[in-house]
């Protein structure tokens, strides 16, 4: 396994997040029906990766091995209410070597600077893991037609 970077996406590495975040939604979020993929996928557009890019409470993580991006972390601490961590993936040959640990763990560090308390997500397949790293279940919702858990983790000060 090479060395595996953290870092905040930089302006440069947006178009290739936005690559590989429409892949990823494309092969391994197939769980939601194509229309609500195709939607996603505009409202993730490259334009809006820029925009969030330069929202000061938005949050976009990259992990990059061997000269590319694997991996990457996408959320936002608004003004009020909790943090929301909408995206966690890592490319599936380098899942188990904790990439994803190191990208929340790097989230839940930019978000409590920015301000948040408490952090909140909606998963559909991996509660499990999420309360392993100290979520807590809330309740069960459908998002777009999917059954999803959502979970919330506390900032400690």
């Amino acid at each position: 396994m090479s060395r595996v970077t953290i870092r905040e996406a930089s302006l440069r590495s947006l178009p290739e997040l936005n690559r590989l975040f429409e892949d990823a939604v494309r092969a391994h979020f197939t769980y939601f029906a194509e229309p609500v993929r195709a939607r996603v996928m505009r409202e993730h557009s490259l334009r809006n990766l820029l925009r969030a890019k330069l929202d000061r409470r938005r949050v976009l993580l990259v992990a990059r091995a061997e000269g590319r991006i694997i991996g990457y972390a996408i959320g936002a601490a608004p003004p009020l209410g909790p943090a929301q961590l909408f995206w966690l993936y890592v490319e599936p040959g380098y899942r188990g070597d904790n990439i994803g640990l190191s990208l929340l763990s790097r989230m839940l560090k930019s978000l409590a600077a920015r301000g948040a308390r408490v952090v909140s997500i909606a998963t559909h397949d991996h509660r499990r893991y999420y309360q392993r790293q100290g979520f807590q279940f809330r309740h069960k919702t459908q998002v777009d037609g999917v059954d999803m858990d959502i979970l919330t983790f506390s900032i400690k000060p």
